[in-house]
């Protein structure tokens, strides 16, 4: 039902359900997201999408949503039983101003944010300083739940928001 991907030396290690589709649009993209964590010794798992959340098979891959405002949802994958949702964008979506940057980064935000409360959105070329005060306001001003925001670019996950512990 599960099947190895990659192992690392240190313990880290990237596992893949079957029932995943490696053909999606995001997949190759998912990989290197888990990979990143797995690299520092992280265990991940990429997890399928379910149209019906009442399926047995979800209700045991995502059992510990339940309770949670993502029970019914399917993020992408757990790292060390955490969940975390990927966000990209069309390869051939037009970015040529700030204004759509913009509105590509919250659109990613936004779609996120339905799955988890830890999100990686794919690198539209948006500022950083943008980038954290469209997170701040999400959190201040419009009460919205964003533990985790990483940007993953050509280097790897860039940490934009990590929420303090009380």
């Amino acid at each position: 039902m599960i099947d190895v991907f990659k192992e690392y030396d240190n313990g880290g290690k990237i596992e893949v359900y079957q029932l995943v589709d490696k053909s999606a649009n995001d997949y190759e993209n998912v990989i290197a997201c888990c990979d990143f964590f797995a690299k520092k010794g992280a265990k991940t798992i990429i997890t399928p999408r379910f149209g019906d959340y009442r399926n047995p098979l979800y209700k045991e891959i995502y059992a510990s949503l339940f309770g949670t405002p993502y029970w019914g949802r399917c993020p992408d994958f757990c790292v060390n039983g955490i969940w975390y949702e990927h966000e990209g964008y069309a390869e051939n979506k037009d970015l040529s101003t700030l204004k759509k940057k913009a509105n590509t980064f919250s659109k990613m935000i936004g779609r996120g944010i339905k799955q988890s409360d830890k999100i990686i959105v794919e690198d539209c070329g948006v500022g950083r300083y943008y980038a954290k005060h469209s997170i701040y306001n999400r959190i201040h001003f419009e009460h919205q739940k964003i533990n985790e925001v990483y940007i993953r670019t050509a280097d790897g996950l860039e940490l934009l928001h990590k929420k303090q512990e009380d």
